[in-house]
């Protein structure tokens, strides 16, 4: 799962990048809608963030660029992601019936429990994010409710830092395993922040279905070696 900040450096240059991942053969691509301050992200993605803000990219500008990725690569797995202000402020529901309209199946946003009073009725799937040390009478609540993907932060940190599995990790994923019965649709689970190197990836793959990664696609695009990095990732799945 490839993470990118639309916006960056251009928006226009975001959709370039966008390609490059899916022609990198990405199970999943991560399309993050800039916000000024996003609390669960490190320097990396939060400079990437800042500077489209900047640029004055907009919600609508990332809409129609999901959508053009959609109608290009309509087979191509998609998840958006943000923080919950610039959502609220486009407005909750019309939001998510727009980014389904353009191919979205799921919707990431760290700072708002995925079943919150405010995430009700919505016409697309929220991808809950976990820490290690949620309880697992939370966890249990999450699967039952039919959450279909799970994000778990591999330790308590900000995307971008050290990488390091949380001991705590394995039961959750047991926990959700077990309950698979549950949910016909047999819950995925990915792993991200920290992940930068194809070994560290090919570890999280040894416990779960994704290993997501962000900060690590950002820095190799920033230095030009982001074919050269795509590459080392293929054939860690």
């Amino acid at each position: 799962m490839a993470h990118l900040v639309l916006g960056y450096p251009t928006l226009a240059e975001s959709v370039r990048t966008a390609e490059k991942y899916i022609a990198a053969g990405v199970e999943i691509l991560e399309l993050q809608i800039p916000f000024s301050h996003p609390t669960a992200d490190g320097p990396v993605i939060t400079a990437a963030c800042q500077e489209a803000t900047r640029q004055g990219v907009t919600v609508r500008d990332c809409i129609e660029a999901i959508r053009s990725l959609h109608t290009r690569f309509p087979t191509q797995e998609i998840m958006a992601m943000s923080y919950l202000n610039r959502i609220y402020a486009f407005g909750f529901q019309e939001f998510a019936a727009e980014i389904k309209s353009v191919g979205v199946r799921h919707l990431i946003i760290p700072d708002l429990p995925a079943d919150s009073p405010a995430a009700e009725n919505l016409s697309i799937k929220l991808v809950p994010v976990l820490a290690a040390n949620t309880p697992d009478v939370r966890v249990e609540k999450l699967v039952k409710a039919g959450f279909d993907f799970f994000y778990l932060m591999s330790d308590f940190k900000i995307t971008g830092s050290g990488f390091g599995l949380h001991p705590n990790l394995k039961a959750i994923i047991q926990k959700i395993k077990a309950h698979q019965s549950i949910n016909p649709q047999s819950p995925r689970i990915g792993i991200g922040f920290g992940i930068s190197t194809p070994e560290q990836a090919r570890l999280v793959a040894q416990e779960a279905d994704v290993a997501i990664i962000g900060s690590a696609l950002i820095q190799a695009q920033n230095t030009g070696k982001l074919e050269e990095y795509l590459e080392s990732l293929r054939n860690v799945f």
